[in-house]
């Protein structure tokens, strides 16, 4: 989910940011009226219609009227150009994009994790700029309220969401950049494995399609979390990104990062790399969560037969075993080993005093992965243990397990 706000990025900057060229129509040397359609560049592409208006030269210059109108798209353009040439000025005096009519084209092209998705909301043009032998150059202003994004098959939505922007752009150079920061805001955000809401992105795109993202924020799970300022190419797109998370709970962090709970309740602190590319997919990178001690941390382990009672003894022997029978009645209970043998299965909750995970995924010095150490005590009284120091690592590649704990299907356990 992390990553579908970038691809959303480039849909959108792909619905505003089209490829545009004066009709040669509209260099004829003519007054009157015409309309016709432009041959569509995409499959599936809704037909668009347009009409023209165009008077006769006068004073040394032209004056232009043009409408484009489509299934959720309405454009009307007005254009100055001299009187016998290609060279003149343009200006966008309304224009309308509905991305909810498009999605379904534009997603094959630009973001197939989107195919299938539904969108709302209206996506407003304005701008205007130069004409030099009939390629446009200029500004662009683009701006998207009250939208929404929607997947029913894969269980997440964007709601609220508000993106604006102002570009430059030249068809002669083919570039564009902004010329000041993009804005994307989205009020809540849904998903199979979490909620959050009030997401912020801000940055500036320039021209060798690299976003600077300067400032990113979301709360979520009772915290926030804040992105370190990053660079994201968008074409193709590859993420690269330091995360760092703020009172966020440790039940949501359990449910996507390698940590042995099955359940876990408390607020963590903490810094991670994520990285994502098309081609290798989400990867974990270095990092650390670390327990805040402002409120009770309550965990249960995921079931790990004897990984506390391996090496105890369920009873102690004070005579020799070759006493038999003997040796057997004098030899006590262990009275902690049920309460460890509880603890090991996750039927006993642990109050933490100490909790540190790690992140290390290509191997410290040991070839851990992961590690995850904590100190905590059994939250019912009057058991026999008094504290247990819980030391659990993970080999293997963390992209793999991090795959795993995002399938509702799966459970990892950890020894």
């Amino acid at each position: 989910m992390s990553l579908m706000l970038p691809r959303l990025l480039v849909v959108l900057l792909a619905l505003g940011v089209a490829r545009a060229e004066v009709p040669t129509v509209l260099l004829l040397p003519i007054a009157g009226e015409l309309e016709g359609d432009f041959v569509s560049l995409l499959p599936g592409a809704p037909k668009l219609h347009w009409r023209l208006a165009a008077q006769a030269p006068r004073d040394g210059f032209r004056e232009c009227r043009m409408t484009v109108d489509a299934p959720g798209a309405r454009l009307k353009l007005a254009v100055r150009l001299g009187a016998g040439s290609t060279d003149g000025a343009w200006r966008i005096e309304s224009g309308e994009l509905e991305p909810g009519r498009w999605i379904a084209v534009l997603a094959p092209q630009l973001a197939p994790s989107l195919i299938g998705a539904t969108m709302r909301g209206t996506l407003h043009l304005s701008g205007e700029g130069t004409l030099r032998e009939g390629q446009p150059s200029g500004r662009l202003k683009i701006e998207w309220l009250d939208g929404a994004l929607q997947h029913k098959a894969q269980a997440w939505s964007l709601d609220g969401i508000t993106l604006r922007g102002d570009f430059v752009f030249d068809a002669v150079a083919k570039t564009w950049a902004s010329t000041s920061p993009l804005e994307l805001t989205v009020k809540t955000i849904s998903t199979q494995r979490f909620g959050a809401r009030n997401f912020a992105l801000s940055g500036q795109v320039d021209e060798r399609l690299i976003f600077a993202g300067k400032a990113t924020s979301i709360e979520m799970a009772g915290g926030d979390v804040t992105v370190d300022p990053f660079t994201l190419p968008l074409n193709p797109p590859v993420v690269s990104v330091n995360v760092r998370f703020n009172r966020i709970g440790l039940q949501d962090v359990a449910a996507l990062v390698p940590t042995g709970f099955a359940e876990a309740r408390g607020r963590i602190d903490g810094e991670v790399r994520i990285d994502w590319s098309k081609a290798a997919g989400m990867q974990l990178g270095a990092g650390y969560l670390k327990l805040r001690d402002d409120e009770p941390t309550v965990v249960r382990l995921a079931p790990s037969p004897g990984l506390l009672t391996e090496h105890m003894p369920e009873r102690f022997g004070l005579l020799p075993a070759w006493l038999g029978p003997l040796a057997r009645w004098f030899a006590p209970v262990n009275p902690a080993y049920a309460d460890l043998k509880a603890i090991e299965l996750g039927q006993t909750e642990l109050r933490a005093h100490s909790l540190l995970v790690r992140l290390t995924p290509e191997g410290d010095n040991r070839g851990r992965s992961a590690r995850v150490e904590m100190v905590a005590r059994p939250a019912q009284a009057g058991t026999a243990v008094d504290k247990v120091t819980f030391e659990a690592d993970v080999s293997g590649p963390l992209s793999a397990l991090f795959q795993l704990s995002m399938d509702d299907r799966t459970k990892l356990s950890f020894h």
